[in-house]
């Protein structure tokens, strides 16, 4: 029976809310929040043996995932212990993983259903961090994502998840992925957003059909409020320190670089 609180006129909308074109902005913002995180430790790691292989806090800063956990894990990610703040990084960075592996699950149906959940996401990661009888992963729930289909094989190796342990044994919680990947597709990828300019808006190109898939424009598009209800987030963004520069399009400045601002 259609929802009569409904706003939806394209037809197609999940459970008359989620509409194709959010849903497609929702997808991108995870795969650009996730593939940026995972370029910035993928560098990390490639350092030679000799120099330290722990996150430096720029590297963090850089990153504006950073800027939507709370003040507490903030301060611990820029810690002194190095081994702990690169853990608790890590292991936030892990969740976004784990939400862009359930997207790709829902996305690979025939009518692809809704978006991950703060409750859904959560209880997911409760199953995959590592037990404490054994070192087995338990199976994913069946509830973990709005539409209520089956579970995606999420593939952690046993380091990341000792790693989201410590992002969730230190008050980390799917929320703060969840609320940076909706808040940058408002900001980035949407005409509502300070960063939405002519650099950002090839998003436009495939919401008209780039693809070959077919988006009907509908009120639900821009409806970020009601999608963040939906998703189990608080009305308000934590991100509201993102600096206006868009500091994670940056790339850590080289000795070259310094040099010149120097010179």
């Amino acid at each position: 029976m259609p929802d009569p609180t409904s706003t939806c006129t394209c037809g197609r909308c999940f459970e008359g809310w989620l509409s194709p074109r959010m849903r497609e902005r929702l997808e991108y913002s995870t795969e650009l929040r996730y593939g940026l995180a995972k370029s910035l430790l993928d560098t990390q790691d490639g350092l030679p043996a000799d120099v330290s292989r722990h996150l430096p806090i720029n590297y963090a800063e850089i990153d504006s995932a950073f800027y939507y956990l709370p003040s507490d894990l903030r301060a611990k990610i820029s810690s002194t212990d190095a081994s702990l703040s690169d853990a608790i990084y890590r292991g936030y960075i892990a969740v976004f993983k784990v939400i862009k592996d359930l997207v790709a699950s829902s996305a690979a149906d025939e009518k692809p259903g809704g978006f991950p959940t703060v409750w859904g996401v959560d209880k997911h990661l409760q199953e995959l961090r590592p037990s404490k009888d054994t070192h087995k992963v338990e199976p994913a729930s069946k509830d973990t994502a709005s539409s209520g289909k089956h579970p995606p094989a999420t593939v952690l190796s046993t380091k990341a998840r000792e790693h989201l342990a410590a992002y969730l044994d230190n008050g980390g919680s799917a929320e703060y992925a969840l609320d940076c990947i909706v808040d940058r597709a408002r900001e980035e990828l949407s005409p509502l957003g300070r960063l939405y300019d002519a650099e950002n808006r090839y998003i436009d190109e495939v919401l008209e059909g780039a693809d070959g898939e077919e988006r009907p424009e509908c009120p639900n598009d821009l409806d970020f409020a009601q999608v963040r209800v939906r998703l189990g987030l608080p009305l308000e963004t934590r991100g509201v320190d993102v600096p206006e520069d868009e500091v994670d399009v940056k790339d850590p400045s080289s000795d070259e670089d310094e040099e010149r601002d120097e010179a």
